[in-house]
């Protein structure tokens, strides 16, 4: 298991003041960058619950593209399984 580093972005997605985007970034632990970037969506998620609109059907327009994931070293304060999503 490794740290990642993810930034990703997101397109298509419905919120109550119309379509957006965003970036998603954080650092997770994972076994590989495809766990990371799927465990990252997963805790934005948590807190953003129109960022699962990407799992509800096959026809969504939404969708998330990973722009960078790369392993880190851990580093004194750095939070870990922590996540933030800004709208544009």
């Amino acid at each position: 298991m490794g740290l990642w580093s993810v930034l990703a972005v997101g397109q298509g997605f419905l919120r109550p003041d119309g379509t957006g985007s965003f970036e998603l970034y954080g650092v997770v632990s994972a076994d590989d960058s495809d766990s990371a970037l799927s465990k990252a969506i997963d805790l934005a998620a948590r807190h953003w619950p129109e960022v699962a609109q990407r799992h509800r059907t096959a026809d969504s327009e939404a969708v998330i593209h990973a722009e960078e994931i790369n392993e880190v070293a851990f580093a004194p304060g750095m939070e870990v399984d922590v996540v933030d999503v800004s709208w544009a």
